[in-house]
């Protein structure tokens, strides 16, 4: 089994050390693991100045030195992409050595979504889900990106001011940002965190990732974006099975920034 979207104390919003993430992994029979520990550059966020890349580095070899033979371990990154701290981001990609690039968007306008209660009321649905996509599709078109995150992210809060998420007002958009994560080679990631929380659905959902079939992308990573050890894996195997009946082959992991294919088996990965 493959778990590519996971945290651990490197993030400033994850407090699990990461060998005790790694120790977990093993024993849900995760295979492969991929670290991608947060870079956020605005100055009102949790893991604001938090990641130290030495730090970081130091921390991987250790996690692969205690289990090597046991759990491959890729050194992978999820940045936060806003527009204005684009200058900062390139300075942070230049020279590093990471196995996997994860891209991802959670802000609009200066707003994290998941400080909810101020970003979602007074707003309609297409106001508060339109600028998103937009910053997603921007996420895409810098092509700095490995795979694509949790591309519904904003349902994960919004359905509690406007019920379950309906993508199709948003269509066009989305299929902007499908078509640009395969012109630019990317994956998109089928994260499963969405299953623990509020919409008990996958991010994206089972219908984008019919489109996103439907399109041509044939790319696909899978990550349980754990935050706590115990979520390690979790929603992996059901994600698998959903990628399998739509047509997807297999899943996409990295090292070294460069596509490694493994086919999806009849059983769980």
């Amino acid at each position: 089994m493959i778990d590519l979207h996971v945290h651990s104390n490197c993030s400033g919003d994850c407090s699990a050390p990461m060998l005790e993430v790694c120790q977990a992994a093993v024993q849900r029979g995760i295979k492969i693991i991929g670290f991608t520990d947060h870079v956020d550059y605005e100055p009102t966020d949790v893991c604001y100045g938090r990641f130290d890349y030495e730090l970081y580095k130091s921390r991987i070899t250790e996690a692969r030195e205690a289990f090597e033979g046991v759990l491959d371990i890729r050194c992978g990154v999820e940045i936060d992409f806003v527009s204005k701290h684009r200058s900062k981001i390139e300075d942070l990609l230049d020279g590093k050595q990471f196995d996997f690039v994860l891209g991802s968007a959670h802000y609009v306008d200066g707003i994290i979504l998941e400080d909810h209660d101020l970003y979602f009321p007074g707003k309609s649905a297409r106001d508060a889900y339109t600028p998103f996509f937009d910053n997603v599709l921007a996420t895409v078109e810098t092509g700095w990106f490995d795979a694509l995150a949790h591309l519904d992210l904003c349902k994960r809060n919004g359905v509690r001011y406007y019920g379950p998420f309906d993508w199709t007002p948003y269509r066009e958009v989305i299929e902007q940002i499908l078509l640009a994560v395969i012109r630019r080679g990317m994956a998109l990631e089928i994260n499963t965190s969405g299953l623990r929380q509020s919409p008990h659905d996958t991010y994206p959902s089972r219908d984008l990732l019919d489109l996103y079939f439907s399109l041509g992308g044939r790319s696909i990573t899978v990550g349980s974006d754990a935050h706590k050890a115990e979520d390690v894996g979790s929603g992996i195997a059901d994600a698998l099975e959903v990628a399998r009946q739509i047509g997807f082959d297999s899943v996409s992991t990295y090292i070294q920034r460069q596509c490694v294919v493994t086919p999806i088996s009849a059983e769980p990965l």
